[in-house]
């Protein structure tokens, strides 16, 4: 293998193009992306310019990309959800080793039919559970292991999905539906799930879960709302989910940056909504304000290939997907979810998802007979605070947001690193396939759980879909 590492790029959307692109531009002595497989035309050229990628390797679809012999070294998935499977068992096939998007696949026969894949073709697959890798949710894992805790008792997880996100993703996006993606507990909690088996250790033995699509129906659109934003809403004024208020004037992100710990972040959230227009006149001299008014990244830049242009955007909610109302939309994923487990040494715990938070990000609390921590993970604030029982002392570790960090708290970029060093120098990484597979399991039996109200055993479970319980290494 090359001393750098090369990189085929399957899906230059939101995460090909937004999370792992940037990393290589940041390291090209670690990794390159030197193909590019990408069905939309404007994407596909960006990339290709951003990253000096020559015409001859730039391909319409991953299957183009494969005829022929291996160009690089690996691949990186991110195609969408259902292409998962057949894209991923290909390359292998093709020879190469592979990093993959979450969720592993969007069934549970596929997610299996991956991970034995790679197995049998002697390739390697990491899974994109990057919350394994921020400095946040390490801190926790290492609070587990010290003792500092006590013995674990039980735990309370919540994933908040801040309601304009879940407007965005799972009723107007692509994940809406469970015919065209995952089911929601999978798609959006996979990564929570990931954690619980990280932290806990030992495999789950029973869960049950309940939820449902409670908000986001027709019987409970306002009166006279219209099918789209741009109709002439009557309570455009109020409505959250309100399109143009979440594509064009940004108004949940400049308020997520006006609460931020970070200053220069809560300076420009703040001046951006209160003086809109002085904030665009002085914008090309302080950067973080030209970033925010110039912004072209997520979710802009999934309605729009020219996301900086409020023309472009505009007409995107009056012709596309973005711009119905909620209340009309073909969705049919749950909008909340609980999910209760325990494990084999007696421990238990609940993982709520919901979409209806004021902001976007997780809380945690863990109970032991020493300690209790409770921990927030977000845009605005990430904190860890542990409780000492005897002392009734709170040691409280921030940690701060930062411009340079990348998304998911610097998980984004930690991935990517321990990926380049397990395809360079070999390796135990941080977070394995078979692992994954672990907490994708703990999802579709969740599922199980809520379509069938019934607790599902998961040895039971298991041994259906014949997948051997002993999957994690001992501690």
């Amino acid at each position: 293998m090359t001393e750098t590492l090369t990189a085929l790029l399957f899906g230059a959307g939101a995460r090909g193009e937004g999370a792992y692109g940037p990393y290589a531009l940041a390291n090209p002595d670690q990794i390159n992306f030197v193909a590019v497989a990408e069905p939309n035309q404007v994407r596909r050229e960006d990339f290709a310019r951003k990253h000096a990628i020559p015409a001859d390797l730039c391909f319409e679809s991953w299957e183009d990309a494969l005829v022929g012999s291996k160009i690089a070294d690996v691949v990186v998935n991110c195609t969408q959800d259902q292409m998962h499977a057949e894209s991923s068992i290909a390359a292998f096939q093709a020879g190469y080793d592979m990093l993959l998007e979450k969720p592993i696949a969007h069934s549970l026969d596929d997610s299996i039919r991956i991970v034995k894949a790679a197995e049998e073709q002697g390739r390697y697959l990491q899974i994109c559970h990057v919350l394994r890798y921020t400095d946040f949710f390490q801190r926790v894992k290492q609070f587990l292991q010290d003792g500092t805790l006590g013995q674990i008792i039980t735990f309370s997880h919540r994933e908040n999905v801040s309601s304009w996100h879940m407007a965005h993703s799972y009723v107007r996006g692509n994940w809406r539906q469970l015919e065209l993606s995952s089911p929601m507990i999978l798609a959006k909690c996979c990564h929570d799930l990931d954690l619980l088996v990280w932290f806990i250790g030992e495999p789950a033995v029973n869960i049950s879960s309940y939820g449902s699509l409670r908000h986001f129906r027709s019987e409970n659109a306002p009166a006279g709302a219209p099918q789209r934003c741009t109709d002439g809403c009557p309570v455009e004024d109020t409505c959250p989910f309100f399109a143009p208020s979440i594509y064009i004037d940004m108004t949940p992100l400049k308020y997520a940056l006006s609460q931020s710990t970070n200053p220069i972040f809560r300076i420009a959230g703040s001046q951006s909504m209160k003086n809109p227009g002085l904030t665009k006149a002085v914008a090309k001299m302080i950067p973080p304000l030209r970033e925010l008014t110039e912004y072209q990244g997520w979710p802009r830049s999934v309605i729009s290939d020219d996301p900086a242009n409020e023309a472009s955007l505009l007409q995107a909610l009056q012709e596309g997907p973005y711009g119905r109302c909620v209340y009309y939309c073909d969705n049919d994923v749950v909008d909340h979810q609980v999910v209760a487990m325990d494990f084999e040494s007696g421990i238990t715990g609940t993982l709520t998802m919901h979409g209806h938070s004021q902001e976007e990000g997780r809380t945690l609390r863990i109970d032991g007979s020493q300690a209790s921590l409770l921990a927030k993970f977000s845009l605005n604030r990430s904190y860890i605070e542990i409780h000492d029982h005897r002392s009734m002392q709170v040691e409280l570790i921030e940690f701060p947001i930062t411009i340079e960090q990348s998304g998911h708290g610097g998980g984004d970029f930690g991935i990517m690193a321990d990926f380049v060093s397990r395809m360079k120098k070999g390796g135990k990484p941080v977070s394995r396939a078979r692992e994954s597979l672990e907490s994708h399991l703990m999802a579709f039996a969740a599922e199980d759980s809520r379509n069938h109200q019934r607790m599902v055993d998961m040895s039971e479970f298991r041994a259906m879909v014949e997948i051997d319980p002993e999957i994690m290494e001992a501690k």
